[in-house]
């Protein structure tokens, strides 16, 4: 399954207040995308201040659940 990166994108210029956390948060909700995937684009995509301090695991484990 290919990530909607141009979903993400323009979430981000539609919504100038939320964080990249939060664009990424709502891009990947309701979809199954693989642990892996979700992780790289997470890399990727959000900026590291919005999940900096937190465990990856859990992170991820959050996301998929979305």
């Amino acid at each position: 399954m290919q990530f909607a990166t141009q979903t993400f994108n323009k979430l981000k210029l539609s919504q100038p207040y939320w964080s990249t956390w939060s664009c990424f948060c709502e891009t990947i909700k309701g979809k199954k995308y693989r642990r892996k995937l979700i992780k790289d684009k997470l890399i990727e995509l959000v900026d590291k201040s919005d999940y900096q301090g937190n465990s990856m695991e859990g992170l991820l484990d959050y996301l998929q659940e979305l």
